[in-house]
């Protein structure tokens, strides 16, 4: 990003505190800001919003309000709404009474100083001045000015600083006002677009107004540079301090107030410049916060990208392949606690503008690297565009305009068109009782596992990845047991690991899914479901006196090398299987851990698994391997089974054959292939179905 040395926030001197409290040595540039029922006085950028406290002792109980800036003299001038009265302010913002003459019952919020007579206005009121000029025969005399218009409802006004008029926001309706000091008329110039409370308005030098929104403490802005030329829409500028009593002030011939900011590269269509209110930061706070391992810096040469001068601190984002379709893992590096907010130009029309551009909204990061995912639209076309990342401590940003603290990086990227083709293959219900070698009470819904496969293969049906997601339906196991798929007969080299993305309950998981020690593929979805599950039920969703909503879901993307065809992948729904948790009991077997593998009908164990072998033909158990029938009882039935429908498991000890009476025929003769269905299930004995 560009960085600008712009100035710096406080005026050229400030007085101490004294009781011969001195006016300010210039027209200052900073915007003030009175704020709270009992007034604190701040200094703001306008430009980024970034603000510091001044004075927290105005000399004087109550609430400062009505304030304007006095050319003149270099006073503030405010009314204290809590004693009802005028007030003079110096440039230590301490203030002392005025004995104005004729003021009202009534308090004043609205105010500004114009040729050396203070303006005031309240609803139903109308406008009223008060001669600052002593030499003047109405000197502290507050003055309506006869015939003006009473129905604007305003919380401040500023006078422009060449023509002479006023103008505010009207805060129900949103109308942009401009307001003749003598006669106390309006002309409504049209519609700035934005309600609400807005209790500070300035103007600078070139004839740009801002204005506050006390709720949000957004700052807007109007050019009224040529005031017979005004386009009236409000744009938004920076983010400020909110408050419920806010009240702004400044010295309207000045200059905008302007810092050490940093700034974006990307090309000016962005909105990256400041004069196009692009994205800026201000870098004099104390409170620092970058992207990255380097700290923004501050140039002090306008350049069109700061890797020309100073430091290239670029280095808070890093990029995986950005690729149409595709979920792609970026890694954001943070120094400190903040949010993020991003934006990708995903139609590279130049603009980050389009409804699915902005990528992350007020995303919190922790400090150090944070791993995200991006997803990439189907639509993208392949080519380079732009996208811009802005990390502050304020939780939503657009992605132009200023801010307070923080960094904005932009990126030259590069978007990628595999022309992919999607195979998708279930979803598949697996379901598995975990008493192996023992039948048990065979309610086979100790583990019940719902998933889905996606293949994506080019046109020569090379296959770029495998996507496997899916959701616990139930867990009713008195046992501890983990969860896996082996894709049988794929080598378990022609994984790319490094870029295996696994998420558990939608956060990225740092579990290892690849498994170690095997020769084929195999995927660990959970080491330990209880664990992952974290229900508060003994049984997860197999008993009715204990409901709960899914509570694991899981997705793993596993890219694969070059050239690995579409044929050479095993046929779906592959080989899922449970195991022992390790260090966990699993009963009074031999093989416990890891090594206890339970698969479904007629698949063997994996190589970590293969110790199962040894507790094949005992207990219930009648496998022959020899036969390739392994992991069934005596009479047939499997301790796992998969189903390409939606199934209902039974309740927790309730016997599978007992809730679906079919189930045995099918299981062990092929038969009655529709036993799952309304009519051949007895529903009293089905989860979630009584």
């Amino acid at each position: 990003m560009d960085k600008r040395f712009l100035a710096t926030l406080l005026p050229a001197a400030m007085m101490t505190s004294n009781v011969d409290a001195a006016a300010f040595d210039t027209c200052p540039y900073t915007a003030f800001l009175l704020q709270e029922a009992q007034t604190k006085v701040y200094g703001v950028n306008l430009s980024t919003g970034a603000y510091q406290t001044l004075q927290t002792n105005v000399g004087m109980n109550g609430n400062l309000n009505a304030a304007g800036f006095n050319e003149a003299d270099n006073y503030i001038y405010a009314y204290n709404t809590t004693s009802n009265q005028a007030v003079k302010v110096s440039s230590d913002f301490t203030a002392v009474a005025l004995p104005v003459t004729n003021l009202l019952s009534s308090n004043f919020f609205v105010g500004d100083v114009h040729n050396n007579i203070y303006y005031l206005y309240r609803y139903g009121k109308g406008l009223y001045k008060i001669q600052l000029d002593s030499t003047q025969s109405d000197y502290l005399n507050l003055v309506q000015v006869t015939g003006s218009y009473t129905k604007m409802r305003l919380t401040d006004f500023a006078f422009h600083p060449a023509d002479g008029n006023i103008y505010a926001i009207d805060n129900k309706y949103g109308y942009l006002y401009r307001i003749d000091p003598a006669t106390g008329n309006k002309t409504t110039l049209g519609n700035a677009g934005v309600t609400g409370t807005f209790g500070a308005a300035y103007f600078e030098a070139s004839g740009q107004f801002y204005f506050s929104r006390n709720q949000d403490g957004n700052i807007y802005t109007i050019d009224i540079s040529e005031p017979n030329n005004i386009i009236p829409i409000a744009t938004l500028f920076a983010k400020g301090p909110n408050s419920g009593l806010n009240d702004g002030v400044r010295c309207a011939s000045a200059p905008a107030a302007v810092t050490e900011v940093d700034l974006g590269d990307a090309p000016d269509s962005y909105l990256t410049a400041i004069a196009d209110n692009g994205p800026r930061h201000d870098l004099t706070t104390a409170t620092t916060l970058y992207l990255g391992a380097v700290a923004g810096d501050a140039e002090a040469v306008a350049t069109e990208s700061d890797d020309s001068t100073g430091i290239d601190d670029e280095d808070g984002v890093i990029f995986t392949s950005l690729e149409n379709g595709e979920t792609s893992l970026i890694s954001v590096t943070a120094n400190d606690t903040g949010y993020l907010n991003a934006w990708v130009d995903w139609n590279q029309d130049g603009d980050f503008l389009d409804n699915n551009e902005k990528v992350f909204d007020s995303k919190q990061l922790n400090a150090g690297m944070n791993s995200l995912f991006l997803n990439v639209p189907d639509f993208v076309s392949e080519g380079q565009t732009w996208a811009r990342f802005r990390f502050s401590s304020l939780a939503s940003l657009p992605h132009y305009g200023g801010a307070p603290d923080g960094e904005v990086e932009d990126y030259a990227i590069t978007l990628e068109n595999s022309q992919l083709s999607t195979y998708n293959y279930g979803p598949f219900t697996a379901a598995f009782e975990d008493s192996w070698p023992i039948e048990g009470d065979f309610d086979l819904n100790d583990v019940v596992m719902r998933y889905s496969i996606e293949v994506k293969a080019d046109p020569n049906y090379n296959v770029s990845q495998i996507t496997l997601s899916g959701t616990l339906q139930a867990m009713g196991a008195d046992y501890f047991n983990g969860f896996a798929i082996h894709l049988p007969e794929l080598a378990r080299s022609v994984v790319n690991e490094a870029d295996i993305l696994f998420t558990k309950n939608g956060e990225l998981s740092t579990d290892t899914a690849l498994e170690a020690g095997q020769s084929n593929v195999v995927l660990v979805i959970s080491e330990d479901l209880r664990a992952d599950t974290a229900s508060t039920c003994r049984f997860f969703r197999t008993q009715e006196a204990c409901q709960e909503i899914e509570r694991f879901t899981f997705s793993l993307t596993v890219p694969l090398q070059a050239n690995t065809k579409l044929w050479a992948l095993p046929a779906p729904p592959y080989d899922p299987f449970i195991f022992g948790t390790p260090e966990k009991y699993h009963g009074d077997s031999a093989v416990t851990g890891r090594a206890l593998e339970i698969h479904l009908d007629d698949y063997e164990p994996t190589d970590l698994g293969v110790a199962s072998i040894n507790l094949m033909t005992t207990q219930d158990d009648n496998s022959d391997l020899g036969a390739g029938s392994v992991y069934r009882t005596q009479n047939g039935l499997p301790w796992g089974f998969i189903l390409t429908e939606s199934w209902v498991h039974p309740k927790e000890r309730t016997d599978m054959l007992n809730a679906y009476p079919r189930f045995f025929d099918y299981a062990t003769q092929g038969s009655n292939v529709d036993w799952y269905t309304a009519g051949k299930r007895i529903s009293t004995h089905l989860y979630g179905l009584e």
